[in-house]
């Protein structure tokens, strides 16, 4: 049985498997937020020769069934056919993924007065050639040279092994290199220094990996790569990931996924720059608990099963050769460690890279993502807790909704006479869908425009062809193309409206437990790729964002990655990455009655209470 894609390729496939999986199988890969369950009705193909088995055709329209549109993951091919991909359920690369301000991140460093000290440490050693009357074992000399410079180390087996041979060859003069933090000998080298070591930092977050190469003698950033974690074939957010995992050779795919993705972003920059990948000598990885515990094919089932507990929030520095990173075999990997199930080692990675915890000033680490992390504190002590605003403002459970990259509306102005919207596409091509900042900009314009009230309810009285009768009920028409429109659907806004209402209550309860009000918080740290991209305005209008003086507001990128490479340079941040994730308290959100509360009062635009917005009220009333 064959697979013919229109105007690409063909492959053979084996009976029995939907599209969504065959087509994965041969790194074709489509959008699914639902890992391939048949919930979200975004990979959908065009079936143009041969016959599927459809065992749902979800909430496809008669007339797209008429078209032979079919879902990826509910068609079984009876037979050789051809198929059409549309762009919009393509999973592909953008370019809008954050990758922090690397010029700026040695100036962080040198802020924290921090000592260049990679994850391996370099001793140069002349032993004492052995003679009759001094003959004891290869190790033992070794040992005793060592400590006679203050130092004891372990020795592990791949070490041992070779030690005879190495000694001799390099003449009993030789470079002895060491991982400080765990007291264990690594390597023997030839007695002459390099120029430079390098070392990579890792990124790995639900949605994007970022990697960055970086010179470890001078701390610059040679060159940065980053692609969309190809776990996301898998389901779009961590909870579906889990359950994937808990089912047969699904850790070990979900493992092989992202340390491909890592190995496939390596490659091209050692070779850019002339590289052997077997000089890269250390890896510091940031991520969340699950991406961690998935990144090292540990079981993250009991993450999401009360009471919440995962194997590991501290990880030892294990080696390249444990995780499958295509370097230096014997490289150290160390992992920013995490603070909780549902705070991991990029939120402790954004605290240091904001620096919050060293300042007496009130501030709000907010990562506006699929997880919705959030920190508050200052230096003598910091809040924590996550709220998962699900995954729609990256596309997930949105008709339209896909993440930032060419094709993506990422800017809407609704005019409040003609109710005619306008927007800006990423890439300036057609537009095939709307990405995160898009839709708070629709929303936010809806709301201003009348289009909906304060419950986020589509009125059905304006005299405009923009909002019509769709499948899910009411909808707003933002383009209408040859082939699909894009639109804004009631229940698209309640996810929105949820998904907002969860990181302001969040952030509001938080502040609550503490004894403060967001009017005492003098800075808000904005984190994230999605962040990196949002009109702060509109967000507070919204009512995502609290509703104080802007310039309060710092839009900070990827500051996990900024973690990352702080760690990878200097022992003194792993240590302070250990002390912030000692220093946070953790709060579990599901436990707290009061959350309820306050997620109700903020299911509204922007609020029940419209005097924690003053501003926005003022706004309103002035536009009606």
């Amino acid at each position: 049985m064959k697979i013919h894609i229109a105007d690409g390729e063909s492959f053979e496939a084996e009976e029995g498997k939907n599209l969504y999986e065959l087509l994965k199988k041969n790194k074709i890969y489509l959008t699914a937020s639902c890992g391939g369950k048949g919930s979200c009705g975004k990979c959908r193909v065009i079936v143009k020769e041969g016959t599927v088995r459809v065992e749902s055709y979800g909430k496809l329209t008669t007339a797209e069934r008429e078209q032979g549109i079919v879902l990826a993951c509910q068609s079984f091919p009876e037979g050789d056919i051809t198929i059409e991909i549309p762009i919009e359920s393509m999973l592909t690369v953008g370019d809008k993924i954050a990758v922090s301000r690397t010029r700026d991140l040695f100036e962080l460093l040198k802020s924290y007065k921090a000592d260049i000290s990679p994850l391996i440490s370099r001793i140069r050693l002349t032993l004492p050639v052995p003679t009759l009357d001094d003959n004891i074992s290869d190790l033992e000399r070794l040992k005793r040279g060592i400590e006679e410079k203050g130092l004891v180390l372990e020795y592990p087996y791949h070490f041992v092994s070779n030690l005879s041979d190495s000694l001799r060859e390099h003449d009993w003069n030789f470079i002895l290199c060491y991982q400080k933090e765990s007291n264990t000998a690594l390597s023997i080298e030839p007695p002459v220094e390099k120029p430079c070591y390098h070392g990579i930092a890792v990124d790995i977050g639900t949605t994007t990996v970022v990697v960055y190469l970086v010179d470890l003698c001078d701390g610059r950033v040679i060159d940065v790569g980053s692609t969309y974690n190809s776990q996301m074939r898998y389901g779009d957010d961590v909870i579906t990931r889990i359950v994937h995992a808990t089912e047969g050779g699904g850790l070990k795919e979900l493992r092989h996924a992202v340390v491909n993705d890592i190995n496939d972003l390596i490659r091209p920059l050692t070779e850019s720059h002339g590289i052997d990948p077997e000089g890269i000598e250390s890896v510091v990885v940031s991520g969340n608990t699950t991406m961690v515990h998935l990144f090292w094919g540990l079981n993250p089932a009991y993450i999401r099963e009360e009471p919440y507990i995962p194997t590991a929030n501290r990880f030892p520095v294990w080696q390249a050769r444990d995780a499958g990173i295509k370097i230096r075999r014997d490289a150290p990997v160390y992992s920013v460690p995490c603070v909780a199930s549902y705070v991991g080692g990029d939120i402790v990675s954004g605290v240091i890279a904001t620096k919050m915890h060293t300042r007496e000033e009130l501030s709000l680490f907010m990562d506006i993502g699929t997880n919705g992390e959030i920190v508050i504190g200052n230096k003598d002590w910091l809040m924590t807790a996550a709220c998962s605003a699900g995954p729609c403002f990256e596309g997930g459970g949105i008709k339209n909704g896909m993440r930032a990259t060419n094709g993506a509306i990422e800017s809407v102005r609704i005019d409040p006479e003609t109710l005619e919207p306008e927007f800006k596409v990423i890439g300036d091509v057609s537009p095939i869908g709307i990405c995160g900042s898009g839709m708070i900009d629709a929303i936010t314009e809806m709301f201003l425009a009348g289009i909906v009230d304060q419950k986020g309810r589509i009125r059905d009285d304006l005299k405009t062809d923009r909002i019509r009768e769709g499948e899910d009920g009411l909808e707003y028409l933002l383009y209408s193309g040859e082939t699909h429109d894009i639109v804004l659907t009631q229940v698209d806004i309640e996810n929105l409206i949820r998904a907002k209402g969860a990181i302001y209550a969040g952030a509001s309860l938080l502040l609550k437990e503490v004894g403060f009000t967001f009017d005492m918080i003098e800075r808000v740290y904005i984190a994230g790729g999605f962040g990196n991209y949002i009109d702060v305005e509109k967000a507070v209008i919204m009512g995502m964002l609290p509703d104080i003086p802007r310039d309060r507001f710092r839009f900070m990128g990827n500051t996990s990655i900024a973690g990352a490479y702080l760690c990878l340079m200097s022992e003194e941040m792993r240590r302070e990455a250990e002390r912030v994730a000692s220093m946070m308290t953790y709060m579990e959100l599901s436990t707290k009655g009061t959350f309820m509360d306050e997620f109700m009062s903020a299911l509204f635009l922007p609020h029940t209470e419209m005097e924690q917005f003053p501003s926005v009220k003022e706004l309103v009333f002035k536009e009606r």
